[in-house]
C-alpha cells in the first residue's frame, strides 16, 4: 500500500511540476510581450537600445587641398582635378572643354555623337532609329603615361 502512495504521490508530484513549468512558461511569454510591445513574430529590432559611442580618440583626417591648374583650352581655373584630362601639349583641361573641342574638330552628322569611353579616349557614335550605336572613329586624347604623371602630381600635393 505504501508503495502504491508513493508511486502516486510522485506521479502527482511530476504532474504538478510539469504544469507549473508550462504555466511559468506561458507567464514569461506574456511578460516578453509586454515588454515588446507586440507579437512575438515582429521583424523590427527591439527600440530601447541603447547606442554605442566610444571612448577611443578620433583620428584626424588628412586635408586635401585641391591643385588649382588652369584649363590649357578656356583659361578658367579647374575646380575638380580629379574630372580633368591631361592635355597632350601640356597642363591641364576640363572634361567639357576637351568634349566641346572634339565635336568642333570632327564633322558630325545629326545621328552622330561625341562620347567618352574610357582610359582617356573618346569615339563619335553613330546611333541608329532602333537605338543601337557603334563606334565610326576612336580618339585617343590622354595616354596612359600621361595619366600616371597626373595622379602622382595629385598625391603629391595631399597634405
Amino acid at each position: 500500500m505504501e508503495t502504491e502512495k508513493k508511486q502516486t504521490n510522485s506521479q502527482g508530484r511530476q504532474k504538478r511540476r510539469t504544469r507549473s513549468k508550462k504555466q511559468s512558461k506561458a507567464n514569461g511569454s506574456a511578460k516578453e510581450k509586454a515588454k515588446k510591445g507586440g507579437s512575438k513574430n515582429s521583424l523590427l529590432p527591439e527600440q530601447n537600445r541603447k547606442p554605442y559611442h566610444s571612448n577611443l580618440p578620433q583620428l584626424p583626417v588628412k586635408k586635401v587641398l585641391e591643385p588649382k591648374e588652369t584649363c590649357v583650352l578656356c583659361g578658367e581655373v579647374i575646380d575638380g582635378i580629379a574630372s580633368a584630362l591631361t592635355h597632350p601639349d601640356g597642363g591641364f583641361c576640363h572634361f567639357d572643354c576637351v568634349l566641346n573641342k572634339i565635336k568642333e574638330q570632327e564633322k558630325l552628322s545629326p545621328s552622330q555623337k561625341v562620347s567618352y569611353i574610357g582610359k582617356g579616349a573618346f569615339a563619335v557614335v553613330n546611333q541608329e532609329e532602333d537605338g543601337s550605336f557603334s563606334f565610326a572613329k576612336r580618339i585617343a586624347w590622354e595616354s596612359s603615361e600621361a595619366f600616371a604623371k597626373m595622379k602622382q602630381y595629385v598625391e603629391e600635393i595631399k597634405k
